[in-house]
């Protein structure tokens, strides 16, 4: 077992913003099934939650075929096009790097694993992390508590701080018994991270990187 801190970050929205990148990809792949698509500002909404989960929200389908045609869609689309079209958030490259020496930084996605590699690798900033984790295609770890459980148990953790932008994120630390930091710089808001039970709440990267630095 590791006695050093660990620090597990959330992607999508907490260290990278993928604002145009997922909706343009949720409409590819609405549009290519002959489903209606969606203003951008209101497919944000869905960023964190799995593909699954938002087609059939938002086309209001449960037939496991069509989300799957769509799913698929959207992963064709996503590493053509949308994996450029991801940023990082304004200092967060700084805050990896300051708490980089404090222990070790690992990512906790569900998106798939090879597709958050893909993302870091992009945005050069892969080497910060100690390891990537993303959801297994095979379906054995698709939900954020099962990514969560994953990386403890992989890396031997008996707790971390886990930072994250929506409920899935903070309600998956409580299940692992983790501190959490609820950043609503991203998707999800102040309300739905303290409502969810969040030990912090962060709401610029400055004050995230305060909260990390001062021992949390």
């Amino acid at each position: 077992m590791t006695n050093s801190k660990a620090y597990i970050f959330d992607l999508d929205g907490t260290v990278v913003n993928p604002g145009t990148a997922i909706p343009r990809c949720i409409n590819y792949a609405l549009k290519k099934n002959g489903a209606d698509t969606v203003p951008i500002e209101r497919l944000k909404r869905y960023i964190g939650f799995s593909l699954s989960e938002i087609f059939a929200e938002v086309t209001g389908r449960k037939d496991k075929r069509f989300i799957k045609k769509c799913v698929d869609s959207y992963r064709e689309r996503f590493h053509k096009e949308g994996i450029a079209e991801h940023r990082l958030y304004p200092g967060i490259v700084g805050l990896l790097d300051a708490v980089a020496s404090r222990g070790s930084l690992y990512i906790a996605s569900t998106k798939p694993q090879a597709s958050c590699e893909m993302v870091l690798d992009h945005l050069g900033i892969r080497n910060l992390f100690t390891k990537t984790y993303g959801a297994e295609l095979t379906g054995k770890a698709s939900t954020k508590s099962e990514v969560l459980k994953l990386v403890m148990n992989k890396e031997g953790l008996k707790n971390a701080t886990v930072i994250g932008d929506r409920a899935i994120d903070i309600s998956a630390a409580k299940q692992c018994r983790c501190n959490s930091i609820g950043v609503s710089y991203g998707y999800g808001t102040k309300e739905e991270l303290t409502a969810a039970g969040a030990d912090l709440v962060a709401e610029t990267v400055g004050e995230l990187r305060q909260c990390l630095l001062n021992g949390v």
